[in-house]
């Protein structure tokens, strides 16, 4: 009856959640709750510090977070510090059981482990939602080829090397016997660490890229395609055989076909249930807007659930998540919904106090045969060197670059929560030992933290070290084809470009080739995706993605047939990585130009887009690989309808010179050549400049040269401003006309009134220099002209 009446006593206090405070003289962190808080408040705090200082080394959170576990999880410095001979034995051995007694009581580990799983479960279940199982099919050969032999090149490889690990056979209870490596575990875990590091996960890869900003670039996207396939490769192998190879251990013959015929039903009706439900809620949710709250809460309440079934059936918590996460339509409504609603309270809430366990579980405390345990990241090491020279074996025989083939290789090599996770299992089922636990955790932090500080070091995907001749407007032959991306976020800039079209086109034989790219926010989805519209056939395909802003375009292309060509793209990724879109498709096209529009504060469209937009440009400007127009426009006053039949379209030109000023000159001198096209060039001069004995400039050859050209066109007026003073060109500035549709201006100007530093003081916008921030201000909030900001390439 004492024992009983003691059990049940120990029982009431790991139940009590609260403390009834110091008042009562009790102790506030002597409770389960009030410590949970706690441990999630130190480890959050622990792990942001961890990555603030590694940001320069370029290290991805995934590190940070288990580094920051690691050192809560034990208090290594004290045990470190009692090692020193200036400390007497035993010094800190008081402070470090305090330290493990408070944080890791365990009366409070059952709700820690507990909430973890639910973070981890939560987690999965995301993880299952941003990736598209059908990028899988729809990779090319060359990701198929490497993905497929990035996995088994490096399995094959390591399996034989479990061997020369040295074993001893010890009996079981049942009288067979199993093989064990000191300080290891079972010979048999080999093979599953082999295959882990041989995999490669798409959501830690996507996770990781995402933090590099390199998920939307070639390379990234490449990555992306191959991990697809070597995740279904790693399924076939890490987890249909191990499980029945277990059942046939356990339950023999029938005891396995029954365990594997059962995870097949669950894996067949969580497809066919979640997937009919999941399409229902998206056909009930009215396009553009926003998921039910009722609708989340039953999907929520739905993972729980199959958490529990997936556990019951012996699959593992975490696989009947990521499975129905799988079946959720990725991108919005839902799928976006989902991410929005859950990643913080999953990733930044419960996922910490995971890697607080996974410090705990990580006890080099253990270790006690440190020789296997270096071999065993040697061995660890050798699947990931290999898994590199795979990947660098197809850019050899496609000549593409090493370098290149190199960093795709370390980008797979990417390791993280997927990987923990695997460990953890074969540590739970006393296959790995805690010592061995020990050296796959320290190798998945050594292969990351490399693989991620090499990665940044070796790939620019914006270099320009293999372009060829100049990308800039005044290089341009006269009738030469102009060619030029332009970015559209949302719908607001649309006419007037499609106005720049039509005057970039005189005719014929000044053709124009636009190449035009819908931003498109990567919400809900793990991988970025650069959809091209129109194949090299001049077939238009992937319809189903285009939308409004490409049919406008594609309009303005079937009206001037044979001089409007039109190239559509789609491209999905975060908003901090558009600009990477821009500049490699521009790259890659060998454009001269690239429009970037530029929303005004006070345009009456959406202030997410709208910032968003904006804070694209700082990245495009500095690196394009061509010249860059910034588009300054209203999205109220931009909205009245094309009539190209009856075109009449003003275009005032503002000159001081300089490298930018004689490049809007240039983009000037080929609108000129437009019927429907008046234009008005103003040159500014100082009164200093006027004299008759000054040498003649460049500047002044430039604007000649232009002057000359145009001297029989009467619908271009050239006009010279003589000024004093600052303050009588910014009323010259102010004095433009209301009826004017464009004015193009350089982003910086050459002038002798030392402009810059007069007016840098009031700019808010220093991407679109003094003036063009001047224009864009609240002065011409009235005025229904855009504004058009170049800025050349290389100066």
């Amino acid at each position: 009856m004492a024992t009983n009446g003691a059990g049940e006593q120990a029982a009431c206090i790991v139940a009590k959640p609260f403390s009834n405070g110091v008042f009562y003289h009790e102790e506030p962190l002597g409770d389960a709750i009030p410590l949970f808080m706690l441990q999630i408040i130190i480890t959050v705090l622990t792990s942001r510090i961890i990555y603030f200082l590694l940001r320069p080394l370029r290290q991805p959170r995934i590190v940070c977070d288990i580094i920051g576990g690691i050192l809560l999880g034990h208090p290594i410095l004290p045990s470190l510090l009692s090692r020193l001979p200036f400390f007497p034995r035993g010094t800190f051995d008081h402070l470090i059981r305090n330290y493990t007694d408070m944080l890791f009581r365990q009366d409070a580990l059952s709700l820690t482990r507990t909430m973890a799983a639910y973070g981890v479960m939560l987690k999965f279940f995301l993880i299952g939602v941003k990736i598209d199982p059908r990028d899988a099919w729809r990779c090319g050969k060359k990701a198929f080829f490497i993905g497929f032999c990035s996995m088994m090149v490096p399995f094959v490889v390591l399996l034989p090397f479990g061997r020369l690990f040295k074993s001893r056979e010890y009996a079981r209870e049942d009288k067979s016997t199993i093989s064990v490596v000191d300080g290891i575990g079972q010979t048999s875990v080999f093979i599953d660490i082999a295959a882990t590091v041989s995999a490669s996960s798409p959501p830690v890869l996507a996770d990781i890229l995402t933090e590099l900003r390199l998920l939307n670039t070639e390379l990234g996207r490449l990555a992306m395609s191959a991990s697809m396939v070597n995740e279904l490769t790693r399924w076939t192998i890490f987890a249909v055989f191990p499980v029945v190879q277990l059942s046939w251990d356990k339950n023999g013959v029938i005891g396995a076909l029954l365990e594997l015929g059962t995870s097949l039903v669950i894996v067949i009706s969580v497809f066919v249930m979640v997937s009919l439900w999941m399409r229902w809620i998206v056909r009930r949710t009215p396009k553009g807007g926003r998921v039910g709250e009722v609708h989340i809460l039953m999907v929520m309440l739905a993972v729980l659930a199959m958490g529990v079934m997936s556990d019951a059936f012996g699959l593992g918590f975490m696989d009947a998540p990521l499975i129905m996460g799988l079946l959720v339509p990725d991108g919005p409504p839902l799928g976006m919904a989902l991410v929005e609603r859950l990643e913080l309270i999953s990733t930044e809430v419960l996922l910490p106090v995971f890697f607080l366990g996974i410090g705990w579980a990580t006890n080099f405390a253990s270790i006690h045969h440190p020789v296997p345990l270096l071999w065993l990241l040697l061995f660890m090491l050798a699947g990931h060197v290999v898994k590199v020279l795979v990947a660098v074996a197809p850019a050899v025989y496609s000549k593409s670059s090493i370098r290149n083939a190199a960093v795709l290789g370390l980008m797979l090599n990417f390791k993280g929560l997927v990987e923990l996770m695997v460990y953890l299992n074969l540590k739970n089922v006393t296959v790995l030992d805690p010592a061995g636990y020990v050296a796959v955790v320290v190798g998945i932090v050594i292969a990351t933290a490399i693989s991620s500080l090499l990665v940044s070091i070796l790939y620019d995907p914006l270099s320009s070290s293999g372009m060829v001749g100049y990308r800039t407007l005044q290089h341009l032959k006269p009738h030469e084809q102009f060619c030029f991306v332009a970015s559209i976020l949302n719908e607001g800039p649309v006419p007037i470009l499609l106005n720049l079209v039509e005057v970039s086109c005189a005719d014929e034989q000044s053709s124009v080739c636009a190449y035009v790219l819908h931003l498109v926010e990567l919400g809900g989805r793990a991988s970025s995706s650069l959809i091209a519209h129109r194949n090299p056939k001049d077939v238009f395909v992937n319809l189903g993605q285009m939308d409004r802003v490409h049919n406008a375009f594609i309009n303005v292309e079937k009206k001037k047939e044979g001089v409007v060509v039109v190239h559509p793209f789609t491209a999905i990724s975060p908003y901090a990585t558009m600009h990477q879109d821009i500049c490699s498709l521009a790259m890659e096209k060998k454009v001269p130009f690239i429009i970037v529009p530029f929303p005004r504060k006070d345009s009456g469209g959406s202030s997410e887009v709208d910032q968003a937009a904006r804070s694209i440009i700082p990245q495009v400007l500095s690196q394009a690989p061509c010249s860059v127009g910034v588009l300054i426009h209203q999205t109220l006053a931009s909205s009245r309808p094309l009539a190209l039949e009856r075109f009449n379209y003003c275009v005032r030109v503002l000159f001081w010179g300089g490298n930018d000023d004689r490049e809007a000159l240039a983009y000037t001198s080929r609108l000129a050549r437009h019927a429907g096209v008046r234009i008005f060039v103003s040159r500014f001069m100082p009164q200093v400049h006027r004299k008759e004995d000054k040498e003649m400039t460049w500047d002044d050859m430039i604007f000649k040269e232009f002057t000359r050209a145009n001297a029989d066109n009467e619908r271009v007026e050239v006009e010279e401003i003589a000024v004093s003073d600052v303050n009588q060109m910014i009323s010259a500035i102010r004095s433009i006309e209301m009826e004017c549709d464009l004015v193009i201006v350089g982003r910086r100007q050459c002038t002798g009134l030392s402009l810059d530093e007069a007016l840098s003081e009031w700019t808010e916008s220093p991407e679109l220099g003094v003036v063009g921030d001047m224009l864009a201000s609240s002065d011409f909030a009235n005025y229904a002209f855009s504004v058009l900001v170049i800025q050349q390439h290389g100066s």
